[in-house]
């Protein structure tokens, strides 16, 4: 009695007395072709599953790869601080501060048509002047000073983290009087000190004459960062 199998190529029945599959010619019995047929359909499957994991690869290296490129764009970008103070007014052609601690002057400012109003001329005098703007929510520290190319720098006088609104200078640096963290004085960038990402946060202004002009509304709505 014949047993009926089917083609392994082709799945046409056969019985065990066929040699060759009399659809599509594979060799049955007492041959090296039914080896050789299952070993190339295993390389083929072994192909295929080593390419997809080596596309697998390609993609995540792929994304790993813009991720670090957005990343380093990111930290490309010009600053809050950088974009303001590139943007503030050059009153004198430069100023040089000692290597000695140079320290703030205390003044008063006044508000007039929604501008606090600061002279200019004082400013140019001392250099580095601190006042007060009192807004419905308290009272908000403010500081105005001659970076080293000559600009007006004016920011909310407050190191936020240690709570100190008092500054001086040295050289080239803004020093925090409390904590000792310390910025550079041209663009407020980081350069020591555990309070170093939040220097004294600047607000835009502009001269008008003899006067210093800043927006009331943006020291009115100040909030802290921290």
């Amino acid at each position: 009695m014949s047993t009926i199998n089917y083609c392994p190529r082709c799945g046409t029945q056969l019985s065990n007395t066929m040699n060759h599959c009399p659809e599509c010619g594979l060799k049955i019995a007492g041959s090296d072709a039914n080896k050789i047929e299952p070993l190339n359909e295993k390389k083929k499957l072994v192909l295929h599953g080593r390419a997809k994991r080596n596309n697998n690869k390609y993609w995540l290296g792929a994304a790993i790869f813009a991720v670090v490129i957005s990343i380093i764009i990111y930290n490309q970008q010009p600053t809050k601080e950088y974009k303001i103070i590139k943007e503030q007014p050059q009153v004198v052609n430069s100023v040089t501060y000692p290597a000695s601690r140079y320290e703030e002057t205390y003044t008063i400012a006044f508000a007039r048509n929604n501008k606090i109003i600061l002279p200019l001329d004082l400013v140019k005098e001392k250099k580095m002047v601190k006042f007060d703007y009192l807004a419905n929510n308290g009272k908000v520290p403010l500081l105005a000073y001659l970076s080293e190319e000559g600009k007006v720098i004016t920011a909310i006088s407050m190191c936020e983290p240690c709570n100190s609104t008092d500054f001086h200078i040295k050289g080239s640096n803004l020093i925090c009087n409390s904590c000792g963290t310390t910025w550079a004085l041209n663009n407020l960038e980081a350069i020591s000190g555990s309070c170093s990402k939040y220097p004294p946060d600047p607000v835009p202004s502009k001269v008008v004459g003899n006067e210093i002009q800043i927006d009331e509304g943006l020291v009115a709505n100040w909030k802290r960062r921290v």
